[in-house]
């Protein structure tokens, strides 16, 4: 089954841990790159989350591998006020032909807010069953003391639906 792991990241964490399931799935990853520059730093990069919350869709870069050449597709992305990032609501958006009857999984992170109205948001506009998992912010480091046990759990939850 060819895969690929899209992630949507500001601060570098969500690339870190999309690089860490594309080494144990042995799989090229990609940034979803949105054409607009937010705030990554300060109490500014809050008001990103009004962009989500208003469902605003972020116009992205052409992506260097389309998702049509794969069919398990996983992304790696924060939620902004339970909602999805306008860079991630482009991506769907603009691929959503390509999308259509691919296997999705669906890695979130967060600050520690519960995920369960973000995912389904984000099962709602990727039309679909999406396997998920979530990873909080813990003591102020991007690093959830059980991370390799949730990468573990997800590729095995993945690999049911094969």
């Amino acid at each position: 089954m060819k895969t690929i792991v899209y992630y949507y990241t500001l601060t570098g964490h969500c690339e870190t841990i999309a690089t860490l399931i594309a080494d144990q799935l042995n799989c090229d990853s990609e940034k979803i790159i949105e054409k607009k520059k937010r705030l990554s730093k300060g109490f500014l990069r809050f008001l990103n989350g009004g962009s989500a919350l208003q469902k605003n869709t972020g116009k992205i870069e052409v992506m260097n591998n389309n998702p049509a050449g794969f069919d398990r597709i996983i992304i790696v992305t924060p939620f902004w006020a339970a909602s999805p990032t306008p860079a991630v609501r482009g991506f769907a958006y603009k691929y959503k032909e390509e999308l259509k009857d691919k296997t999705l999984g669906l890695a979130l992170t967060n600050l520690g807010t519960d995920p369960e109205e973000a995912f389904s948001k984000y099962k709602e506009l990727f039309r679909g069953s999406l396997i998920t998992v979530s990873f909080t912010k813990a003591k102020n480091e991007w690093a959830d003391p059980k991370m390799s046990e949730l990468i573990d759990q997800f590729i095995s939850d993945l690999g049911t639906v094969i």
